[in-house]
């Protein structure tokens, strides 16, 4: 079959020999020591790398697992469960296109609960991943060479072949991709004894109470511009937490004036910061606004420069949140309350971030929301950090499983 490997090396392997000897490596511990050591290895091996610099989100992902993190996701796992856990055994990751990082915080989580780990990347992968597998090689080559035979990346064009076959070997299956992909992969079969984790599209929104924006001073202002430009520049609005809307929140005359203030504040740092605006991504934004437009929610649209916003209603946007683009385009909304605007939400949503509501009024909120709706609720600036709790599921609880002793 038509499989490229690019670790633990790029020689040439049959897939069904790797497979077989997958299937009979030994299973370690959740947290064993040389499997923490790896993970904290290759953290430091971007952190210690000056060219990581060029790769913002990667230095996130390095200090998610620095040995610190893992530490505390160690005594989580071990304070939450009762029973003994134990490693799933194979886990076959099957990678977004989009974001080129992702793969790596559900495989180095996995790995680190013992498991061994099959990660397929895009054949049209980039400059990030091949920084990410160059480090990977040289780790797996070197001192955690007894680790090589744990983690596998590979990639072959789409082939239900292939993939079912992969299937019949995996523990676990963890698909990250659109919801055509998602629906795609489900159709194959797993082993009787396998399961099943999928990431499919998600759509999520900032939060922003009018009146706290217009009490900001110049500096705040700027922080907070510069926090969201974060948020929602970085992976062109790709990463399903991303925000795509904003929801103004106050009275009419306090959402104008605040709307008006932030996108003045978020332009005037474009001058100073480096992001893409492709002719293609302009295109995707007209195109989404031509469509936008004929929606009887259509209030207004700004000039379709970057970025490019446009004003809608205040009813539930089901009908338009799968035509939106990303790549620099963002709906708006403006409500005179947070029920109000959350009760417009479903079980699309993923992340909401926010600025204005503190931490136990918003506590409040969430439970009167919709069934299904939100899975995180974070601040404005800190939407793309991942957890280990991530579309509602504890990743470290997926990643294994658990033995019940009764004696």
């Amino acid at each position: 079959m038509g499989v490229q490997f690019f670790l633990p090396t790029r020689e040439e392997r049959e897939l069904d020999t790797v497979l077989m000897a997958a299937s009979s490596t030994r299973p370690l511990a959740p947290f064993d020591p040389a499997l923490v050591d790896f993970v904290n290895d290759f953290a430091k091996s971007i952190l210690l790398d000056r060219t990581s610099r060029a790769f913002p989100e990667l230095i996130v992902l390095a200090n998610f697992f620095k040995a610190g993190n893992v530490s505390k996701l160690k005594q989580e796992m071990l304070v939450s469960s009762p029973a003994v856990s134990a490693a799933r055994g194979i886990v076959y990751h099957i990678a977004p296109s989009n974001v080129d990082s992702i793969f790596l915080y559900s495989s180095l989580l996995s790995m680190l609960c013992g498991n061994v780990n099959l990660i397929r990347i895009s054949r049209g992968s980039g400059d990030q991943v091949s920084f990410i597998l160059d480090k990977l090689a040289k780790l797996l080559a070197h001192e955690h060479a007894a680790l090589a035979n744990r983690f596998f990346v590979l990639t072959y064009e789409h082939s239900d072949a292939v993939t079912s076959l992969i299937s019949s070997f995996c523990h676990l299956r963890v698909v990250w991709g659109g919801d055509e992909t998602v629906k795609k992969i489900r159709s194959l079969p797993l082993r009787p004894t396998a399961a099943e984790l999928c990431f499919p599209d998600r759509f999520s929104a900032a939060m922003l109470h009018a009146e706290s924006v217009l009490a900001c001073d110049e500096r705040a202002l700027e922080q907070l511009s510069t926090r969201f430009f974060n948020d929602s520049i970085w992976f062109a609005q790709q990463a399903c937490s991303s925000p795509r809307l904003v929801a103004w929140v106050g009275p009419p005359d306090s959402c104008t004036a605040a709307r008006e203030r932030f996108w003045n504040a978020f332009e005037a740092q474009l001058k100073d910061k480096s992001y893409e605006n492709s002719a293609g991504m302009v295109m995707d934004r007209l195109v989404t606004a031509c469509l936008v437009a004929t929606d009887p929610l259509h209030r207004e649209t700004s000039a379709l420069s970057f970025p490019t916003r446009i004003l809608l209603g205040s009813e539930a946007l089901s009908g338009i949140k799968h035509v939106h683009c990303g790549n620099g385009l963002f709906y708006e909304q403006a409500f005179a309350t947070v029920p109000d605007f959350l009760q417009t939400l479903s079980d699309r949503e993923q992340t909401l971030s926010v600025f204005g509501v503190e931490a136990l009024e918003m506590a409040e909120y969430l439970r009167v929301l919709p069934l299904r709706t939100i899975d995180r609720v974070t601040k404005i600036g800190q939407a793309l950090d991942f957890g280990h709790v991530w579309d509602g599921y504890n990743l470290l609880n997926v990643f294994t499983r658990q033995v019940a002793i009764h004696l």
